[in-house]
């Protein structure tokens, strides 16, 4: 009788570990899934991530390129510019070379 109680107690104890073996096992199965999950999501936003770095190197070499241009072009028009107030200039001194010559001939046309 005891025997009997014994091993049926045994056998009690034996089915619940291999329950909560069952469930243990079923639970890390579960979390390798989820890590396997997560190592994959993890790869893909390096992935993202590299690709952003990498568009944002780009992207500041084309405004490196893009202020290079922009300097160049202004100094361009400075001296375009300088140039035109040059001509400007020398034409307003004709003009008034001019008016002197005009008005010493309309002098002399009044004299003679």
């Amino acid at each position: 009788m005891v025997l009997i109680l014994f091993v049926s107690f045994t056998l009690f104890h034996l089915q619940r570990l291999r329950d909560i073996s069952r469930k243990k096992s079923d639970e890390l199965n579960r979390l390798y899934s989820q890590m396997r999950w997560l190592g994959q999501h993890n790869a893909d936003l390096v992935l993202k991530n590299i690709d952003a770095n990498t568009k944002m190197i780009d992207l500041g070499a084309r405004q490196q390129a893009l202020e290079e241009e922009l300097v160049r072009t202004a100094g361009e028009r400075d001296v375009q510019r300088a140039a035109v107030e040059q001509k400007a200039q020398e034409a307003e001194a004709r003009t008034a070379e001019l008016q002197h010559v005009r008005a010493a001939l309309e002098q002399k046309e009044i004299e003679l």
